[in-house]
């Protein structure tokens, strides 16, 4: 099994780069004939500088990739999907039961979350200081700064690469997230030196985020200051492409799982069914339109669970929403914590699912209810877990699984760094 850690090193920019351009468009060139590999891109005629749009953009599908692996791998682990897969390694986080020898945690889940983060803090050391590069040094922090918030969010400990992209220390969850405060704020001063609206998307974006970071902090009266001034109707969405050459990379992760996708093991539980609409079948359709699914009238690929199947994401270039002006408002309303306030914003929030005003005492309870509706699979999941316990619904508790063939569910509440990681990195005991 190849080692892939973030003590692995590349050495020098123009690799990095090398690494995610797959193909070019050669149409019109001379000397077509000339180039020894039309799909390859030559990693030294590419400067890191100068080419720095493509330098940042090529750190952000990095994390655009890890996104919808952390989106399925996370929802396995939080009950917000089952797991339809014979893989033992996956059913091990539908289980809460990841050991750290996982090689699909590993490759799957902690590769491609670390080297995000390695790439847009490579932007950020080999940029900053450049002239016209402040929109590109926005981007890079941006991608760092969400990678941090997920890695710290989903994992017991994390880690991060370090300048020349050595390996980084252990670091704790709430270093990580401190850490993507700090990236958050460099993504606004970057952006604001930039101008113009996609620096200005990207601003919001890492308010929205800086926010989330410090709520998970228990920074309350910070993360109410983060978000002042996102508009209610912000969106920032992760885009993706439908390329039948390389969905792997460019195309929507959680599709990928999905019925039509390349896998089919992400299957809609039993819990969301009940809340969600079933458009299985044209005619009249109830339930809450925030969640979707149909029954896509086979198995999972583990010939053992109906693949009831996700449509939030309904193909492979489906967008995924990274950052919102409704997220902005579930931080300032849960970091408030007035009773009145948050009722009324649970009642809208239940207005638009279609259910009548709430009338219970658990507020928190609630609120976190309705964000685990309006947010289902898009990865906020176990942030909100490890923040509110059990105020979150639908946590699959120790004892035994959906499919009664394997073992029981343990008691994990966060993933291990794996032992890959562990053996390569100096830096750890």
């Amino acid at each position: 099994m190849n080692k892939r850690t973030t003590s692995r090193r590349i050495r020098g920019p123009v690799h990095l780069v090398a690494l995610v351009i797959l193909a070019v468009t050669l149409t019109g060139c001379d000397d077509f004939f000339d180039v020894r590999n039309p799909n390859v891109i030559d990693a030294e005629t590419i400067d890191a500088v100068q080419d720095g749009d493509l330098f940042a953009r090529s750190a952000f599908q990095t994390f655009a990739s890890s996104y919808g692996n952390m989106i399925v791998y996370t929802g396995w682990f939080t009950n917000e999907a089952w797991v339809g897969d014979t893989f033992p390694t996956r059913n091990e986080f539908g289980r809460r039961a990841v050991d750290f020898t996982n090689g699909t945690h590993t490759d799957a889940v902690w590769f491609p979350l670390a080297r995000s983060i390695a790439q847009g803090e490579q932007v950020l050391e080999i940029l900053s200081g450049e002239p016209e590069q402040e929109l590109n040094l926005a981007r890079g922090a941006l991608t760092s700064g969400f990678g941090l918030v997920l890695m710290g969010e989903a994992f017991c400990e994390g880690t991060m690469a370090q300048p020349g992209n050595e390996p980084g220390p252990l670091m704790t969850s709430e270093q990580l997230l401190e850490t993507a405060v700090n990236r958050f704020e460099r993504t606004i001063s970057e952006a604001a030196a930039a101008g113009g609206s996609e620096a200005a998307g990207m601003a919001d974006a890492a308010r929205v985020g800086m926010g989330r970071a410090l709520l998970q902090l228990g920074r309350t009266d910070e993360a109410i200051q983060a978000v002042q001034g996102v508009a209610d109707d912000f969106v920032f969405n992760v885009p993706y492409v439908d390329d039948a050459g390389n969905r792997g990379r460019l195309g929507n992760g959680v599709f990928f799982f999905s019925a039509g996708g390349s896998r089919e093991s992400f299957v809609v539980p039993p819990h969301y069914r009940d809340i969600g609409q079933d458009l299985t079948d044209d005619g009249d359709v109830t339930g809450d339109p925030r969640i979707q699914f149909y029954d896509s009238g086979r198995d999972g690929q583990d010939n053992t669970l109906r693949l009831w199947s996700q449509l939030k994401y309904d193909n492979w270039a489906a967008a995924v929403d990274l950052a919102s002006g409704l997220e902005a408002r579930y931080i300032e309303v849960e970091a408030r914590n007035d009773p009145a306030e948050m009722r009324a914003f649970i009642n809208e929030r239940r207005a638009v699912g279609g259910h009548d005003p709430y009338e219970g005492d658990d507020l928190l309870g609630e609120l976190m209810a309705q964000r685990s509706i309006d947010f289902w699979i898009t990865a906020r999941r176990m942030g909100d877990w490890r923040r509110n316990g059990d105020a979150v619904p639908n946590i699959l508790p120790p004892g035994p699984y959906y499919k009664p063939e394997l073992p029981d569910v343990q008691n994990q509440t966060c993933l291990p760094i794996p032992f890959d990681e562990r053996q390569h990195n100096p830096n750890f005991d």
